[in-house]
């Protein structure tokens, strides 16, 4: 049997957290994931860990590309082809975990979520939200992260027209004009003040207090990105 995914690695009762070869697509090699075996029931593929600064996540277009960081515990970014084989076959949900420096954990969940290939531009395909840390990717009619190409600081996608978005907060990411979701901002151990190049999630209990730049800015301690197919039942 092919393992397409982690939930295919739960199933026969891998049951254990931890490091997994997958192969999304019997006609690319198989890569290793981290597999999380235990949040609401298991399954889950993570695509993205942020928890302590150790990996800068200001990086190239390639490096988005192929991923950097440290799978097994680490901070780390699976890397865009990746995400397009894991989400182009099977219909994904992404879950997205956040924790504040507060302690304050929320999550929010999409039950479509696909990501393109790179002569697409990594495009991302996000919707039909529910969670508690509220909609943040479709965040309105002038933020919305849905349908939005990969953009890096070497490699401008986005809508903002007099600049690159990835250039000026610091990170790849499926930049609008610019954002209302970033999670591969610079990790702040603590509030910040000035630009807003932070980890950020639009939605955030508190995020009104921090409107004028002069206000502390919310850090978030840990951050999590994971996909499991959609109707998936252990």
């Amino acid at each position: 049997m092919t393992r397409r995914d982690c939930s295919d690695h739960l199933l026969p009762g891998q049951t254990e957290s931890g490091v997994y070869l997958v192969t999304p697509d019997i006609r690319s090699k198989s890569f290793p994931v981290f597999c999380d075996m235990d949040l609401a029931g298991g399954g889950w593929t993570l695509i993205q860990r942020r928890q302590d600064g150790s990996e800068s996540f200001n990086r190239t277009w390639a490096e988005y590309r192929s991923g950097f960081g440290e799978l097994d515990g680490g901070e780390f970014w699976l890397g865009n082809n990746m995400i397009h084989l894991l989400t182009r076959g099977r219909d994904m949900v992404l879950r997205v975990e956040l924790e504040d420096i507060e302690g304050v954990k929320e999550h929010a969940q999409y039950d479509q979520f696909r990501v393109a290939s790179e002569r697409l531009r990594y495009r991302l395909t996000v919707g039909r939200y529910s969670g508690t840390a509220g909609d943040a990717l479709r965040f309105s009619k002038t933020y919305d992260h849905n349908n939005r190409a990969f953009t890096t600081p070497d490699r401008d996608h986005d809508r903002y027209p007099s600049g690159n978005c990835g250039a000026y907060y610091s990170s790849g990411w499926w930049f609008d004009a610019c954002m209302a979701a970033n999670l591969n901002g610079r990790y702040y151990a603590d509030k910040y003040k000035g630009i807003r190049d932070g980890i950020f999630w639009g939605t955030w209990h508190n995020i009104s207090k921090e409107y004028y730049p002069i206000n502390e800015r919310q850090s978030f301690k840990t951050v999590r990105m994971m996909i499991r197919p959609k109707g998936f039942a252990p």
